[in-house]
């Protein structure tokens, strides 16, 4: 009896074993579920990803392109004042976009930037020459004849600017952008006579990027 009921478990154990089996085998062939399973390689080969190219530490820095720059020469070359008041440039419209001409300045040269809907909208000039312009100090007339003032080191030193409305006044505090308004700056700029005049009709922001944007012009 007790053979017998051994064999009958001997039995059970080895078809309970040979279950497992099968659903172990079964689970091992199971497509995986997609949603838990990693992203597919891609079927094509991928082309290498391309280095960045090296940049040389000791490259030298692009230069700002001048804007009118044979303009400007020939306006100055042919001013009365031209051995006062070498030409400037703008290397920068603001983002205007303007077209240049001449400008007529007594006594000196001018080029201005018309745009599709303001006429002069910007420009760059070196008006003939005045007493004050011989005068000391030059740096404190320009700062106490206006009211804002900008270093400019981007030209021959020392430089600097007093802007703002024509007239020498501030900004209102009801259009504190000055757009719409005639915006002006005399500049100062060593080893130059004139008291060059940079202005905008865009804006306080528009003249102070044209300000910032200034390099000597070409004279040959």
């Amino acid at each position: 009896m007790e053979q017998n009921a051994c064999r009958l478990c001997r039995k059970h154990r080895a078809l309970a074993i040979a279950i497992v089996a099968s659903v172990s085998v079964a689970g091992c062939d199971a497509p995986p579920d997609p949603e838990k399973s990693g992203t597919e390689a891609p079927s094509t080969p991928q082309p290498p990803v391309e280095p960045s190219p090296p940049v040389d530490p000791d490259a030298a820095p692009i230069p700002p392109q001048r804007l009118a720059v044979d303009l400007t020469r020939n306006e100055w070359a042919t001013a009365e004042n031209k051995a006062q008041c070498a030409p400037l440039v703008l290397t920068s419209d603001g983002g205007a976009k303007g077209e240049p001409r001449r400008a007529n300045f007594a006594g000196g040269w001018g080029v201005a930037f018309d745009t599709d809907d303001v006429r002069s909208a910007f420009g760059v000039a070196g008006p003939g020459l005045v007493p004050a312009d011989s005068a000391d100090g030059q740096r404190a007339r320009i700062r106490g004849q206006w009211p804002y003032f900008i270093e400019l080191p981007d030209l021959p030193q020392p430089a600097f600017a007093g802007y703002g409305i024509e007239g020498a006044a501030p900004y209102s505090t009801d259009t504190p952008d000055g757009v719409g308004d005639n915006s002006l700056a005399y500049v100062r700029v060593a080893g130059q006579a004139c008291t060059y005049n940079v202005w905008s009709r865009l804006g306080r922001a528009h003249l102070e990027v044209l300000l910032q944007s200034l390099r000597p012009g070409a004279v040959e």
